[in-house]
């Protein structure tokens, strides 16, 4: 199942009036230049965890990705994001995975 792959909105002095899409079950990508974050929306009546994929490994050894909870009925921002949460396949790709996606919506805003 891919991940919802999200187009960056450019947040300018003028504000930025974002998007939201509703994000498939296996999560979410963006492209990372480092200047990027999320805000993820969880409106439905249960608690949500959202997984950030960490790409690179330290001197072979994988890194356990960080998760976070969203209550239900709250919202929170995610990022920016280093070079550290970019994938191994080269992509320059960012995912975060998402427990349920029932009532979610994500953007992806960029400075």
């Amino acid at each position: 199942m891919a991940r919802t792959a999200l187009t960056p909105q450019r947040l300018g002095p003028h504000g930025v009036l974002a998007t939201y899409v509703t994000p498939d079950a296996a999560g979410i990508s963006f492209r990372s230049s480092g200047r990027q974050f999320v805000h993820i929306k969880n409106a439905s009546g249960a608690s949500i965890t959202v997984t950030e994929t960490i790409g690179r490994t330290i001197q072979g050894q994988a890194v356990t990705a960080p998760t976070s909870t969203i209550a239900a009925g709250a919202e929170r921002f995610y990022g920016p994001y280093p070079d550290d949460y970019e994938q191994q396949d080269g992509t320059e790709n960012v995912y975060l995975g998402i427990s349920s996606v029932t009532s979610v919506t994500v953007a992806c805003l960029t400075l």
